[in-house]
């Protein structure tokens, strides 16, 4: 969408705006994002099918705001496929910022996402007047052992010896027993990546958690693998202070954090996006087990 599309659909939405600085964001991938005087952001979905996805990810929100103590996106105006909300502050949490901060720092930042996911992961949902959708990540046996036909089919071709039996060994030990599965599905955010968890350098604290996009019933492992890849086991491991089911989810967890690259090595085959082919560069490459 032009920003001249975007600045006419932000005027019918709130005609007496002024807008003063006006900033695209061009890292979403199904919305159109517009940041407006450092105050706003306005999410417009770019299609019909994206629009679903987002007035899900609204009624997600709704169940997980009053549940968390870090702040996530709270809507001031909800339309059709559209949302305005205030902008969270903070900048992404990168792998190097945690590297530069201090021991006491580190476990600071560890205990508020420790405690951010035993409170996501805790959310009752049991007696929701609405159906709860599962996650859009792969979070089952049957998905992954499907994406493992794709990725022998598409990816292989392209790896070295070792490689092929890197892939092959990760697979067979989680895929190899149907227990591995066997986890109690919670509230899962999905896409904890860097750029959606927010920081504030000078209070050294996170602010806030956003898009939800992706957020669903799912294994609660695969946060915490999103968290492995993006900063490293041994810094997750601080968090297993406030958050004590960590040890149970490792196995799954260390899983996911490996296996994600050649998902998105995949994606990029299929989908002919470059994009995905460098996902994985600045990651933390540290898993214990």
């Amino acid at each position: 969408m032009s920003e001249e599309h975007l600045r006419q659909r932000i005027h019918k939405i709130m005609p007496d705006l002024e807008i003063e600085q006006f900033e695209l964001n061009e890292e979403g991938l199904i919305n159109d994002i517009a940041i407006v005087n450092q105050e706003l952001v306005f999410r417009f979905a770019k299609n019909e099918g994206f629009a679903q996805i987002l007035n899900l990810e609204l009624d997600i929100l709704d169940l997980i705001r009053p549940n968390v103590d870090v702040p996530v996106p709270s809507p001031v105006y909800r339309g059709p496929g559209s949302v305005v909300y205030p902008l969270v502050r903070g900048q992404a949490l990168l792998h190097e910022n945690l590297l530069a901060m201090d021991e006491p720092t580190q476990d600071k930042i560890a205990t508020q996402l420790g405690t951010f996911l035993r409170q996501l992961h805790s959310i009752g949902h049991g007696d929701l007047e609405w159906n709860l959708p599962a996650t859009m990540a792969p979070v089952t046996r049957e998905k992954w052992i499907e994406i493992r036909g794709r990725v022998e089919d598409k990816v292989y071709p392209l790896l070295l010896k070792h490689q092929v039996s890197w892939a092959e060994n990760l697979f067979d030990r989680v895929l190899s027993d149907p227990a591995t599965f066997e986890y109690a599905p919670t509230v899962i955010h999905g896409d904890l990546a860097p750029y959606h968890i927010l920081y504030l350098p000078a209070k050294a604290e996170i602010s806030g958690i956003i898009d939800f996009g992706v957020a669903g019933l799912g294994d609660p492992a695969l946060d915490i693998g999103t968290l492995i890849t993006s900063y490293g086991e041994q810094f997750i491991s601080r968090m297993s202070g406030t958050y004590p089911e960590m040890a149970a989810h490792l196995p799954r967890a260390r899983f996911y954090a490996r296996a994600i690259e050649l998902q998105w090595v995949l994606l990029g085959l299929e989908t002919d996006d470059d994009f995905w082919f460098t996902a994985h560069l600045g990651t933390a490459r540290d898993v214990l087990g």
